[in-house]
């Protein structure tokens, strides 16, 4: 029960101007609460407590309201309420305080503790070895294999995933690589890694270590792999533009013609299938070489051996011959010998090895614009273009006279023009028109 003090009995005897014995009853009623004295005092019409036989306790306070009530006042409900929160105060006066938090580490820097719980709370009948091998590797060997203890090694282990395929790739340039992949016969097989697609990642993650694939192209291959911001990675792409990535493709290092693309990541299996059916379809020997004949004569008479140069006219020689047989009506009497010594002078060089040899260097005045003229672009190995205006109704021809003219070692040895994955040297004698040049890039092959 709160205390009385004076200045609530002063506080209660000036509003209602009652004594200070029925002050002190009424306040203790209200439990000092000299708000509610005196809406109690006023509502019971200033009734004198004590003559009631109420004291200061609760019990008392109860039965003086009741004996009121009894009266007939009913104004004395009120008060019933106004008893029930006060109590209903008394019993909430101290409040409990909340709940301190608390804050501890789950897991501790090693994973053992966590390991001890995993364990005790694991099925029973598992042994107990299997399940502390279970639990260490979930935390530590479900990211990269092996048991890393440091972040740095688990960098290392990453980098180890997606590291190039040094096992099969040949360190050198294209061209170097081209040479070699001609002298051994083989295919060239050239990856193309452009570093912000992951896809080009994933190659040499799931493709390129994979033994079987690793067999096959050691077997048929010389493998480059460059990235698309290096030196090599760019020549590749000025020669040979790049529609997607990841870019995997197989060239022809006796033409450079760029025969196969895959564009897409593939399963290992995939690919294996893929590569066997263009091995099947094609060949680098000439008893076995499903490509046009026009690839067939790319290679000049200045690489052939003295044995190759004369195979290669003997060939030609029996072809004519065969040919003359089947025209004349007087094959009979046809004396061979002269035709054979004839054809075996016309055939000692490859057609388009005698065609580059007609070639010499010619410096022309460039033609002026108009519709009849076009700009050709050359695009050369180093990465330079040398741009010139041709008439349309000029001969391929001068195409090859101008890089004669132009570049200093295409004087020295024989070199090829590529458009559209199609060397030039076939169509010297068709306009610029009917090869369809107008404005074309032409890359230039040493």
């Amino acid at each position: 029960m709160a205390e009385i003090n004076e200045d609530l009995i002063s506080k209660f005897c000036t509003i209602t101007n009652a004594t200070a014995k029925i002050a002190t009853d009424y306040l203790a009623v209200s439990d000092g609460n000299v708000e509610q004295a005196i809406t109690l005092y006023l509502e019971s019409g200033g009734v004198d407590l004590s003559s009631l036989g109420v004291g200061n306790n609760r019990q008392e306070t109860s039965t003086a309201i009741n004996a009121v009530d009894l009266t007939g006042n009913d104004s004395y409900f009120d008060s019933d309420a106004e008893l029930a929160k006060q109590l209903a105060r008394e019993d909430y006066s101290e409040i409990r305080a909340p709940i301190a938090p608390k804050r501890d580490i789950l897991v501790r820097g090693d994973h053992e503790d966590f390991n001890n719980i995993f364990e005790d709370r694991m099925i029973p009948g598992i042994p107990r070895t299997r399940r502390t091998r279970d639990a260490h590797r979930t935390f530590a060997d479900s990211i990269v294999p092996g048991d890393p203890s440091t972040h740095e090694d688990g960098s290392d282990q990453l980098a180890n995933l997606f590291k190039p395929p040094f096992e099969i790739m040949h360190k050198d340039s294209f061209e170097r690589t081209r040479t070699k992949a001609r002298d051994e016969g083989k295919w060239l097989m050239v990856d193309i890694q452009e570093i912000t697609e992951f896809s080009c990642q994933m190659l040499n993650r799931d493709l390129w270590r994979d033994p079987t694939v690793q067999d096959v192209v050691r077997a048929h291959f010389l493998f480059l792999q460059f990235n698309s911001d290096t030196a090599d990675g760019r020549q590749y792409i000025n020669f040979y533009p790049i529609e997607s990535y990841p870019h995997i493709a197989i060239i022809d290092p006796r033409t450079g013609e760029r025969l196969r693309v895959w564009n897409t990541a593939m399963e290992p299996t995939e690919f294996i299938i893929s590569v066997t059916d263009f091995l099947e379809r094609y060949s680098l020997t000439d008893s076995k070489n499903p490509m046009p004949l026009k690839f067939k004569s790319a290679k000049s008479v200045t690489e052939m051996s003295e044995e190759e140069q004369l195979k290669r006219a003997l060939e030609e020689s029996t072809s004519y011959n065969n040919k003359v047989d089947q025209e004349s009506d007087e094959s009979e009497t046809m004396e061979v010998e002269p035709v054979t010594s004839e054809e075996t002078n016309i055939a000692t060089e490859s057609p388009v090895s005698s065609m580059f040899d007609t070639i010499h260097p010619v410096e022309r005045t460039e033609v002026g614009g108009g519709p009849s003229t076009t700009a050709i672009k050359f695009r050369l190995p180093d990465g330079q273009n040398i741009k010139r205006r041709f008439d349309k109704s000029d001969p391929v021809r001068y195409l090859f006279e101008f890089i004669k003219a132009s570049v200093p070692e295409a004087q020295e040895k024989q070199f090829e023009l590529i458009y559209n994955r199609n060397s030039l040297i076939n169509q010297v004698e068709r306009t610029v028109d009917e090869a369809e040049l107008s404005n074309a890039v032409v890359n230039y092959l040493n």
